[in-house]
């Protein structure tokens, strides 16, 4: 039996925006270590990782729509409890796993007691990697994400790639508007009753004690999730990114219709990894040092 593999960092998750999220995206560092590694990992072969989990921060969308507080205080809240150097020693980079916090990514960044990573140039960098220049990705978001323009400004950091959404479309009576609440908010946080939303959606969380409740549940949150994407790809998108966090624990991974579907959680999920291994540089830094040898 080899002997465990030495990582140089340990990672911090900023979780609790949504039940599923930062749950998956530890799934996806235990994935994505064994993919690093390119043998099965023992218990002892993966990364160290500290999560912070809040959920009782304000939702993001609320107040990038002006409906509700900033998430900002809770947000730096989380990233302060991953400092906490004390005896066993903290993080040494975070990851924040929700899209739509990422428009706030800046105000925290400032303030971060450790590098923070960006989910969403990530994503962008590695969909250009996919498609390559000219291409088009259509985001599969919140509004909050959607109004922010956090993936267009990333994209223009990034260059040779556009974004569009189902904001930008219309099919038949439905426009922009109509469709990203029929497509996206209301699978994702349950739909409207006299103008106001009534919890539900993947938001609520799609784990039920009976199985096949959970199957239901995720299929009936899917169906719209995957019109959107059919939609998306006829108004010239290439490829779609999942950009809330939860989505894809309804609508899995897999191309809808021939259009391929990119996960952030994935992209940063390996990401992360590769910063842990000492692969890549700390985020904010030039380059990577010389790693230890495993």
């Amino acid at each position: 039996m080899s002997e465990p593999f030495q990582w140089r960092y340990v990672i911090g998750i900023v979780g609790g925006m949504g039940p599923l999220a930062h749950i998956e995206f530890e799934r996806q560092l235990l994935v994505a270590t064994r993919k690093r590694l390119g043998r099965s990992p023992t218990d002892q072969d993966f990364p160290e990782w500290i999560a912070s989990s809040i959920p009782e921060t304000p939702d993001r969308t609320k107040a990038l729509l002006g409906e509700g507080p900033s998430p900002v205080p809770w947000l730096e809240r989380s990233v302060r409890r991953l400092c906490d150097k004390g005896q066993e020693g903290g993080a040494d980079f975070a990851v924040i796993t929700c899209n739509t916090a990422h428009a706030f990514l800046e105000e925290v960044r400032g303030r971060a007691c450790v590098p923070l990573v960006d989910m969403i140039e990530e994503t962008v960098r590695a969909a250009r990697s996919q498609l390559g220049r000219g291409g088009a990705i259509g985001i599969l978001g919140t509004s909050g994400t959607l109004r922010s323009g956090i993936y267009a400004h990333a994209a223009e950091r990034v260059g040779g790639i556009r974004t569009l959404s189902l904001l930008d479309v219309r099919d038949g009576k439905r426009d922009g508007e109509a469709l990203q609440e029929e497509l996206v908010m209301a699978p994702i946080y349950g739909g409207k009753s006299g103008g106001k939303r009534v919890p539900g959606g993947i938001k609520s969380g799609l784990l039920r004690e009976d199985e096949e409740d959970t199957r239901k549940a995720k299929a009936e949150a899917a169906e719209p999730l995957r019109e959107a994407v059919r939609l998306l790809a006829d108004a010239g998108a290439d490829l779609c990114v999942l950009a809330c966090t939860e989505i894809p624990l309804a609508t899995g991974r897999d191309p809808v219709e021939g259009t391929p579907l990119l996960d952030p959680v994935v992209v940063t999920a390996e990401a992360s990894i590769a910063i842990a291994a000492g692969d890549r540089a700390l985020p904010g830094e030039q380059a990577a040092p010389e790693r230890r040898a495993a």
